[in-house]
């Protein structure tokens, strides 16, 4: 019996241009009204998880791809890098000239190339929408694309994630000099360039899952998974399912126990109802987040609230429209 569901957001839970669809709100709401845990599981930080992500009701947060584990407000996990972990690092790729980001739970120091880089991968997920959309989605993104590396202060930030755009000439250096500092959770070409993601030693989703069900007394076989990116393939092997969204990572379907629709052809609610863990029921912000007949008290509270603050949130951006 399925008693946790983990959530990644870009892509999986959340639309980067629609946002998150009526269909996983009801998903969640109906997850928790049967007693089914609920955690977001990101690779964002968590000053950058977007508020419509932040607005809904959950049981908790795994942030940072792992790094940062919150229970109901509190921090049960925070891992990040001592300086001298990955000095070395930050000395080359400043000396090279190579696009990099530095995060930290607050915030994401990037320098000029990897601004760029940032920015236009952003701008391209945006294409087709009206200009108002596009300033909406971007305010919403909750990340600054801007050359800031100048107010990262060494050995004091909490650095939990390198990003690294290294020139294919150089990739077996830079995957080298990752792997001494810490674990490479994602790496592939991009845009002419090698991409490497670098969290601290042994730090990944899938380990902050299995840390989550130790904490909670629940056997990892009873959970289920969803997500997009190569990051996720921990998560999914982590769980007793994992599912991958259709437009995902090729290597992250070949190794799931299943492929769902996208986000936006309510993929999570649909594998859900499919698996027999949630009921087929009319879904829609308008029915109130799944709110059934013989819900308790506590629950019909719990998604009376919920449900406020998804509308709330509508009514702003149908204002700022």
């Amino acid at each position: 019996m399925i008693k946790a569901v983990f959530l990644d957001i870009d892509g999986t839970l959340r639309d980067e241009r629609h946002g998150i669809p009526a269909s996983a709100v009801q998903a969640i709401g109906m997850c928790r009204e049967s007693g089914i845990q609920v955690v977001i599981c990101t690779g964002r930080n968590l000053a950058s998880i977007q508020p419509d992500v932040k607005a809904l009701t959950v049981d908790g947060i795994i942030a940072g791809g792992g790094c940062l584990i919150l229970e109901e407000g509190r921090v049960r996990k925070n891992l990040f890098f001592q300086y001298e972990e990955i000095k070395e690092m930050i000395h080359v790729l400043v000396r090279k000239e190579v696009p990099f980001a530095l995060e930290s739970q607050q915030g994401i120091f990037m320098n000029k190339a990897a601004s760029l880089w940032f920015r236009k991968d952003f701008e391209r997920k945006l294409e087709g929408l009206e200009p108002w959309e596009r300033q909406r989605r971007r305010e919403e993104n909750g990340i600054r694309y801007e050359d800031n590396m100048a107010w990262y202060r060494p050995g004091h930030d909490a650095i939990h994630k390198v990003c690294i755009w290294s020139p294919m000439d150089e990739r077996e250096e830079m995957e080298g000099m990752a792997s001494r500092a810490g674990t490479i959770v994602q790496q592939g070409g991009l845009d002419g360039r090698w991409y490497l993601e670098v969290l601290p030693p042994g730090c990944t989703k899938g380990e902050a899952i299995r840390e989550w069900c130790r904490m909670k007394a629940v056997s990892p076989s009873d959970t289920i998974s969803f997500g997009d990116g190569r990051n996720d393939i921990e998560m999914i092997l982590s769980t007793g399912i994992g599912v991958a969204m259709a437009d995902g990572d090729p290597e992250l379907r070949k190794r799931a126990d299943a492929v769902c629709g996208t986000a936006m052809e309510d993929g999570i609610y649909r594998e859900l109802v499919r698996r027999g863990i949630i009921s087929m029921e009319p879904y829609g912000v308008e029915n109130r987040a799944g709110m059934r007949h013989g819900a308790s008290m506590e629950r019909r509270a719990d998604m009376e609230k919920q449900y406020q603050r998804r509308t709330q949130y509508q009514e702003n951006l149908r204002r700022e429209k």
